[in-house]
């Protein structure tokens, strides 16, 4: 193999990072349309997460409902596309970070016990560090998928929806575990 010829090679082939990106894309684009499903099939709770976690009037709850739904969607079709990751990222970053800073506003105004509707189980758990923790962690992943997006990247291959895919599963078994009421009496915050 001639010097230019392996020059191209490596300039054609994705970086370490930009595969990480990819695999990072998927499991948000399938956590965020998890999500936007979850907020449709219990409807109700949705509402009412919104009205009292949220603080948003009960007339306003079902449009913003209706937007962070679709938002959570739009961000999650444009993470699997290579030419709008970079935007979906960004708007995945943004969800996930007003997620978050409404968690630091009810743990600073004391309201633990408010459901924030961040579960995918049936039951509800009260909020600590974990939650705060987990949503700044996925604010990250995002902006590192939307930096290295910046520089191009390759399409999301089967094998990372599949990869994906369980680590939803793991996240979605974490948050259960975290969600036992004896593993949080020592919780922080």
């Amino acid at each position: 193999m001639t010097a230019v010829a392996a020059s191209a090679a490596v300039a054609s082939t994705p970086g370490v990072d930009q595969i990480l990106a990819a695999q990072l894309a998927a499991f948000l684009a399938l956590l965020l349309a998890a999500s936007a499903a979850h907020k449709w099939l219990r409807w109700e709770h949705t509402l009412g997460v919104v009205r009292d976690f949220g603080g948003v009037p009960r007339a306003a709850a079902p449009a913003v409902s209706v937007t962070v739904g679709l938002a959570e969607w739009l961000a999650a079709g444009l993470l699997f596309l290579p030419a709008y990751r970079v935007l979906g990222a960004l708007l995945a970053a943004s969800i996930v970070t007003a997620y978050l800073t409404l968690i630091v506003r009810a743990l600073l105004s004391g309201r633990r016990d408010v459901d924030c509707g961040c579960s995918f189980g049936p039951g509800r758990h009260r909020l600590g560090a974990f939650e705060a923790g987990r949503n700044a962690v996925l604010a990250a992943m995002a902006l590192f998928v939307a930096a290295s997006a910046a520089r191009g990247g390759p399409s999301v291959a089967t094998s990372q929806v599949l990869g994906a895919a369980a680590l939803l599963a793991l996240y979605g078994a974490l948050d259960q575990v975290m969600g036992l009421q004896p593993m949080r009496k020592g919780a922080v915050l």
